[in-house]
């Protein structure tokens, strides 16, 4: 099963949202225009001044007269260099500064997308967008649209030249027009659903690599790597085959290109010679008519050629444009009373998911405020659905879950800022320094803050790192310490209840991190997903899952004297010695 991608943006929305974000720039796209026509009715003085040069020539004028248009064409290339150059420039500069908004815009939007949504799309889906899709803007705005825009002008003015010089060499030229009109037509019909397509196809291929790499360990494990790879293989080669349908798109697209050119230009010669001989018009006319419609082709070229780059960039806008257009407007916070969690009745089903069974069903479960209570179970029984329930990065189906008696996706504390605060197994180092690695919890906290936030969590080594807060760690840090910042961010942020998914299990048994725990959950309600069951010591509730459903709960000497399905796992946990997980 396919699944469900952000949205994409129709036509329409992404010409107003584009039109929107140049309207904020509309004297500078006016001074654009002028000095971009300026270039190009500066060049339309070219092929008649060649022209005049052979009359000049064939007549048997001075050499007076060829230095005067000469002269001319130096001034007119000039003054269309300028004038083009002046104008490439303050275009690319009005045009990065529209993308920058927007890249802002649509990365701002992304933060605040539901994390469930994401992630069911596809995490590669907004990768995607925000690098790949980003760069075909990004290109077209700063090479082809400043070239498209200028061929556009001088192929209206150079049409307004000829129709000047002869109506007819004009109409002539016009040969040439219903093989581009041809060519543009079928190309635009193949190539927006194939880059479309393409972008699809590379964010599939982005998402395969993403989760192969990511879960590595898992693969081999299971000895997965053929299929993982060769699922790799398979959606790259879908893509290649796309580019490859459409580079031959393009090709034929080009060549049609070619043999309009060949006709056109044969039609104005012989429109000449008719013309010379029937009409008295002189060779140097016909040759300002051959020089004007030879130099379209360069125009032409670049103006039809452009639609290939700007089909890709409307491919990307319309993605981009559909992330921004995907936020829902933010709910209101609600303020909790206290710190207590309770689920009530809570059911959850993953959406897509394959499972005939919903993740989480019809659980009830209370934990008092300032109380520990630790999730344990086999993988797939529910722990880490409960734990992003109560983090608020999901809601349920059925029933509630409640935060300090609000809702848990809208539970805030009396300042505003979010009530759970939720670390997971994967661990992640920001760029920049220590300092700003541990501010991304409290932006406002001062450097002993910092210092006491490391310490709690047994931390001390990045205080001695050469140059203290301000150093830049790099890949020069292992799991443990990387979950020791992650821990430590939250003694910063002090949330009234945090909730701990496997948050040590990739960093392995150590007793540093188990201390680094508690400091975290000292004084304040937590939830923990059990890796192993040495957490269940010392908790003050332990919830066995199986299913989706609450099997069993109590303190641990409630349950290991229950005789329970616990009192196994614990036996034999115990029997082991080794620290093995209890979650299977």
């Amino acid at each position: 099963m396919t699944a469900p991608r952000l949205p994409v943006a129709s036509p329409r929305d992404t010409l107003r949202a584009v039109g929107s974000l140049l309207a904020r720039r509309r004297g500078a796209l006016l001074a654009t225009i002028a000095l971009l026509v300026s270039g190009s009715a500066s060049a339309l003085a070219i092929p008649p001044l060649l022209g005049w040069i052979v009359d000049v020539v064939v007549d048997g004028g001075g050499t007076e007269r060829i230095g005067l248009a000469a002269a001319g064409l130096v001034g007119a290339g000039a003054l269309s260099a300028v004038c083009t150059w002046w104008g490439g420039r303050l275009l690319v500069a009005c045009l990065q500064s529209m993308l920058a908004e927007l890249r802002e815009e649509v990365f701002a939007t992304a933060m605040r997308l539901d994390a469930g949504e994401v992630e069911h799309a596809g995490s590669s889906d907004v990768v995607s967008r925000l690098t790949g899709d980003v760069e075909a803007v990004t290109e077209a705005g700063s090479g082809v649209l400043p070239r498209f825009l200028g061929a556009l002008f001088t192929i209206v003015l150079t049409a307004v030249g000829m129709a000047v010089l002869d109506p007819f060499l004009a109409l002539a030229a016009l040969v040439a027009v219903p093989l581009q009109a041809v060519a543009v037509t079928r190309f635009l019909r193949r190539s927006r659903p194939l880059y479309v397509r393409l972008r699809r196809e590379e964010s599939d291929r982005g998402q395969a690599i993403i989760e192969s790499v990511a879960g590595a360990e898992t693969v081999r494990a299971h000895g997965h790597e053929h299929h993982r790879l060769g699922l790799v293989a398979e959606r790259s080669l879908t893509a290649v085959e796309t580019q490859r349908v459409t580079t031959r798109a393009r090709n034929v697209f080009n060549g049609t290109l070619n043999l309009a050119e060949l006709v056109g230009l044969a039609a104005v010669l012989a429109a000449g010679l008719w013309r010379v001989e029937t009409a008295g018009l002189t060779i140097g006319a016909v040759t300002a008519a051959a020089l004007f419609f030879h130099r379209l082709f360069g125009p032409i070229g670049a103006l039809l050629s452009s639609i290939d780059d700007l089909q890709r960039a409307q491919a990307g806008l319309e993605r981009l444009v559909g992330v921004r257009g995907a936020a829902r407007p933010a709910r209101p916070v609600q303020t909790i009373r206290d710190s207590s969690v309770r689920l009530r009745g809570a059911s959850f089903a993953y959406p897509g998911s394959s499972s005939p069974r919903p993740a989480l069903e019809d659980v009830d479960l209370v934990v008092p405020p300032g109380a520990t209570a630790v999730l344990v179970g086999a993988s797939g029984s529910g722990k880490s659905t409960i734990a992003r329930l109560v983090a608020g990065l999901a809601e349920p189906d059925a029933g509630e879950v409640l935060v300090g008696g609000a809702p848990a996706a809208r539970a805030a504390r009396a300042d505003g800022r979010p009530a759970v605060m939720l670390v997971t197994q994967e661990t992640h180092l920001f760029s920049g320094s220590l300092a700003d690695n541990l501010r991304l919890a409290r932006a406002d906290a001062s450097d002993a803050d910092l210092v006491a936030a490391l310490e709690g969590v047994g931390a001390g080594w990045a205080v001695g790192l050469p140059g203290g807060l301000d150093a830049v760690p790099g890949g020069d840090l292992d799991e443990q310490r990387l979950q020791q910042l992650a821990l430590a961010r939250v003694l910063l942020a002090d949330p009234p209840v945090v909730v701990l998914d496997e948050a040590t299990a990739h960093a392995g048994a150590d007793a540093t991190l188990d201390r680094a725990v508690q400091a975290v959950v000292y004084g304040r309600t937590a939830l923990v997903v059990a890796h192993r069951l040495s957490h269940a010591e010392g908790a003050d509730l332990v919830v066995v899952f199986e299913r989706g459903r609450v099997a069993e709960r109590g303190t641990l000497e409630e349950l290991v004297a229950r005789g329970g399905a616990f009192r196994a796992l614990w036996s034999a946990w115990r029997g082991a010695g080794t620290g093995a997980g209890a979650s299977g």
